[in-house]
């Protein structure tokens, strides 16, 4: 398990139990006298406790503002790992983590099926929140939102699908979406039937990490670093929508639009990642934009060990028009594509359309250790409904003869692949996202 899952001081409080057959006018302190309902027990329980909630159905709409402390977070979790769902019904959101003063949460809610909201199934708005191994669905907008208050945030291990369940508005349902949210750990999570963008950062979100995330069934792109932020939410002098954020060792399968985005970013690494049947409507499967509402383009983006096989008619790169500040601080590498009818690439600024793949890297001077081949992944088939294990997810991983193998260059961001397998601290990384 990560660092990053470490709840200082969890525990070392008051245990309460909470029950469907309980009573608010409990004490909630033994399985015996417990709570009715979560959000009781979310209101008095002090730091270093623990909510335990045995099986049933609750109702949501839940507001936690009780906080603990940086040394003696709060847990909420099912009681002996029972199945527990908490339904949002016409509650705006499932979960929402908010105070007055936007102080620190210290909270981790973990191990729950939350379903359904009017808006989202988890709304941070506070700093240290884990959200952690829960299965949450049935959202009209995003599945997770983070707003600009939220920093150190770890959403870790969770199923992540079927949102946009009742709602038009396709192009507010994200998996998670973030605006302005700063160091953020995003992983080890199953994204899938989402109705627009799979994960992704904007309006000066700073120090966030897409890894080790496996999505299918995106209706848009997959993982993206920034967008377009309304000026009113961006913060005095900065002008980047992502700034130092990283993608990586994630899998990306059926999207109808890039699988992999970058737009107005600054120092983005996109990293390691593997692909299959992306672009299916829109782009290409690597789109590199500006669309900023102050015009701002992107400086220092880096694109390198990712791995891209695609039948799309659509570019592999798509680099549309004022995407780069300047174009020497596009870095884009030893790369894999293959699509059996060939693969093209685009570039607006310099009227580059449909270019076929040597023709590229002589006229772009780009790519020149990137390759044509197929990858040979071994699976893919989406793993749909079924939540990869940490250290066994096998989709587009790669057959022992696949040209993939030592074949790509070494990352100081990338120590490891999807499943935690180290990469070597010399010799040759695998492309994409197992080593």
């Amino acid at each position: 398990m990560s660092q990053a899952l470490n709840t200082p001081g969890a525990g070392t409080g008051q245990t309460i139990y909470v029950s469907t057959t309980g009573s608010n006018s409990n004490n909630g302190l033994s399985p015996q006298t417990p709570l009715q309902t979560i959000q009781q027990a979310v209101d008095i329980v002090r730091p270093g406790g623990t909510i335990e909630i045995m099986g049933g159905t609750y109702a949501g709409g839940i507001t936690i503002s009780n906080p603990g402390t940086a040394t003696a977070w709060i847990t909420m979790e099912p009681y002996q790992n029972q199945p527990v769902v908490i339904d949002g019904g016409s509650a705006m959101n499932n979960l929402f983590f908010t105070n007055s003063s936007n102080a620190p949460s210290y909270w981790e809610v973990k191990g729950f099926t939350l379903r359904s909201a009017l808006q989202y199934g988890v709304q941070i708005d506070t700093p240290d929140v884990k959200i952690v191994d829960n299965d949450i669905y049935y959202t009209n907008y995003s599945i997770i939102k983070l707003v600009s208050t939220a920093h150190n945030i770890v959403i870790w291990g969770n199923q992540l699908h079927d949102n946009n369940h009742a709602s038009a508005q396709a192009y507010v349902s994200k998996a998670v979406d973030m605006v302005g949210a700063v160091n953020v750990l995003v992983a080890h999570n199953n994204v899938y039937n989402i109705s627009d963008i799979g994960l992704y950062c904007k309006g000066n979100a700073t120090d966030i990490t897409f890894a080790d995330n496996t999505l299918n069934n995106i209706g848009s792109r997959g993982i993206m670093l920034g967008q377009s932020t309304g000026v009113q939410f961006l913060q005095p002098g900065k002008t980047y929508e992502s700034y130092n954020s990283i993608i990586k060792n994630n899998v990306i399968t059926n999207d109808q639009s890039a699988c992999l985005s970058e737009s107005s970013s600054y120092d983005a690494e996109i990293y390691n990642n593997s692909c299959y049947n992306a672009a299916i409507v829109h782009h290409g499967a690597i789109f590199i934009s500006n669309e900023s509402a102050l015009h701002q383009a992107g400086t220092n983006v880096y694109i390198r060990n990712n791995i891209i096989e695609d039948s799309s008619s659509l570019p592999m790169v798509v680099i549309a028009p004022h995407a780069m500040t300047n174009y020497a601080t596009l870095h884009i590498n030893h790369n894999m594509y293959y699509d059996p009818a060939g693969v093209t690439f685009e570039w607006d600024d310099k009227n580059i359309y449909n270019m076929p793949f040597q023709t590229w890297q002589q006229t772009t001077g780009l790519e020149l250790n990137s390759v044509v081949a197929n990858p040979q992944y071994a699976n893919v088939t989406p793993v749909g409904a079924v939540m990869p294990s940490i250290t066994g997810n096998t989709l587009l991983s790669l057959s022992p003869s696949s040209p993939a193998i030592n074949a790509g260059v070494v990352l100081p961001s990338v120590t490891h692949d999807i499943n935690g397998v180290a990469r070597p601290s010399t010799g040759s990384y695998d492309m994409g996202a197992y080593q």
